[in-house]
């Protein structure tokens, strides 16, 4: 579904759409929008850096946050997908804003563990950074399209 006036770039410090609205483009990418909130520190992230769900929501209206201090997070961090801007992390500090999910990507951060085209990936514990997948449990969120340029192809949750 495709949201007219979606700004995937956006960063707002209210809500703009409903929590966990999905929207989709042309390109075959696909967003959610989130709440990111952490709770232990402060991390700044930028364009193309992963964010993992916080860890045990309280109730509904938390499922859709997303943290970037992956200390907030699992054990081992479930991928919400990669920003699309921006955000400041401030400890406490809400910010409303678009989340990649799905299709071809370029991650932030180098992809760690050096994986092979066509490995899968997940959120590694080390903040905003994808990572490859080694273990049966490890929470894949997508697959190395070419690892040299840090490309990937989303499949977060």
């Amino acid at each position: 579904m495709q949201i007219i006036g979606a700004d995937i770039t956006s960063n707002d410090s209210t809500p703009v759409h409903a929590l966990g609205q999905l929207h989709s483009d042309d390109k075959g990418k696909l967003y959610r929008y989130v709440k990111l909130l952490n709770e232990t520190a402060t991390v700044v992230g930028a364009v193309g850096d992963a964010v993992a769900y916080l860890d045990a929501p309280a109730n509904a209206t938390e499922q859709f946050t997303v943290v970037t201090d992956n200390s907030d997070a699992s054990t081992k961090p479930v991928c919400a997908g990669l920003l699309q801007g921006t955000v400041v992390g401030a400890t406490g500090t809400a910010e409303y804003l678009w989340v990649q999910c799905g299709g071809p990507a370029t991650a932030g951060q180098n992809l760690a563990g050096t994986p092979a085209n066509g490995d899968a990936v997940f959120l590694s514990t080390t903040d905003l950074t994808l990572t490859l997948s080694t273990a049966a449990d490890d929470p894949v969120c997508g697959y190395a399209l070419d690892d040299s340029a840090d490309l990937v192809y989303l499949t977060c949750a």
